[in-house]
């Protein structure tokens, strides 16, 4: 029996971001024996039309990628990305060089949702998509299967006309060594102090007021909070709220110092503008049986699924500190709480049955790739009428104008 030839796609898809991290944990331990892996990836670009930089290549994740020879790993080259364009066209790009959809029998990739390049212009080979943010719905005829990280997400998908037949649900299958990471403790000298802490990226957009507030109300001699990562608001707010016991350390994508960080911690005081799909960062606190404190979003809310019984969301700072409050001083639902995280993880989270579930999805892709074809092409061509339809009355509004 011949291998099924994957293609893994994505702009920028060699960062340490959650999506990428998704990615590239999959191709590289899919079995060798049954799938052939090619993983496309490039340098960040600009982007017309936004200031947003896109995490670049992280030294760490490509060394990772590295040891799985049953990758081939092709690097293609954009000049920019432009988001003005509905599709968000790579500009100058060289990946059709690289690239030929009839190599391939599935393209694998993770986006937003909605219809994007390249894939706009990949037609014919079935594409499993995964879904890592909420914007918008893509029911290009050859998009086999649609991966969502929790049923709020699908929920989500479906409601704003996402087809019910290509959802399959997965979550991030997490490759952590089992090892004695150490812990920061000392360097702080805070060796018998409660611990809670934060791992996020260095972005003031997805800034959350509320884990450093919720502190600040329980904060005393035997507490301290410890933030890897993290935009520059969260220094100035422990700042304005004069908050003493609280140690910044500069964003990293490795993962021993990841690791060493939450091993540090008996609380994850999650907080996030933006909400989530479904984190990398919780079910890696998951693992070393961290509660989860976080709070609600007006945007996404997949992590109230995600973190389970693990933890509590909340939708005030004041909930917000009493939780903390109580994990810091009850150890018997301390205990309760930190055995229900690495339970959560063993569900969830864990690498070899997440694996299995998604080389089942591509199993049946091969052997079904477009299930319901005639509501697939009914979903397509109504989805080319609402565009027309929203481009015309945008050409009105524009001829009105002048």
């Amino acid at each position: 029996m011949s291998r099924i030839r994957i293609a893994f796609v994505k702009f920028g898809g060699m960062s340490a971001g959650g999506t990428e991290k998704f990615l590239q944990t999959i191709a590289s331990h899919l079995s060798s024996s049954r799938f052939s892996v090619d993983y496309f990836y490039c340098d960040s670009a600009p982007y017309i039309g936004s200031d947003f930089k896109h995490p670049d290549i992280s030294p760490e994740r490509l060394e990772y990628m590295k040891l799985y020879p049953n990758v081939r790993l092709v690097k293609f080259k954009v000049e920019a990305k432009d988001v003005n364009t509905s599709a968000h066209i790579w500009k100058n790009t060289d990946f059709w060089d690289f690239f030929d959809e009839n190599n391939y029998d599935i393209i694998q990739t993770g986006r937003a949702g909605h219809p994007e390049y390249p894939f706009t212009k990949i037609r014919k080979t079935p594409i499993v998509d995964s879904l890592h943010l909420f914007a918008g719905v893509d029911n290009q005829f050859n998009i086999s299967r649609v991966m969502h990280l929790s049923q709020w997400s699908a929920g989500m998908w479906k409601r704003a006309g996402g087809d019910d037949g290509r959802v399959v649900l997965v979550s991030h299958p997490m490759d952590i060594p089992k090892k004695d990471y150490g812990d920061l403790r000392g360097s702080f000298g805070m060796e018998r102090q409660f611990v809670f802490g934060l791992h996020q990226r260095a972005d003031n957009r997805i800034f959350s007021p509320y884990p450093l507030s919720a502190y600040k109300n329980i904060e005393n001699q035997n507490t301290v909070f410890l933030m890897l990562g993290g935009g520059e608001a969260y220094r100035k707010q422990a700042r304005e709220l004069g908050i003493k016991n609280i140690h910044f350390l500069p964003h990293t994508a490795n993962p021993e110092n990841i690791y060493k960080f939450l091993s540090t911690l008996d609380v994850y005081a999650h907080g996030r503008k933006d909400g989530e799909i479904n984190s990398t960062a919780m079910a890696e606190a998951l693992y070393f049986g961290l509660p989860i404190v976080s709070h609600y979003s007006v945007i996404n809310n997949g992590h109230v699924e995600s973190i389970g019984k693990a933890g509590l969301v909340v939708r005030s700072v004041p909930e917000y500190a009493k939780e903390l409050k109580r994990l810091a001083s009850d150890a018997s639902y301390y205990d309760q709480q930190s055995k229900a995280a690495k339970k959560r993880f063993e569900e969830h989270y864990k690498l070899k049955s997440q694996i299995d579930k998604i080389e089942k999805i591509y199993e049946e892709v091969i052997k079904n790739p477009f299930p319901g074809k005639f509501y697939r092409a009914v979903s397509s061509l109504r989805l080319k009428y609402i565009f027309l339809y929203s481009f015309v009355r945008l050409y009105k509004k524009i001829l009105r104008s002048w």
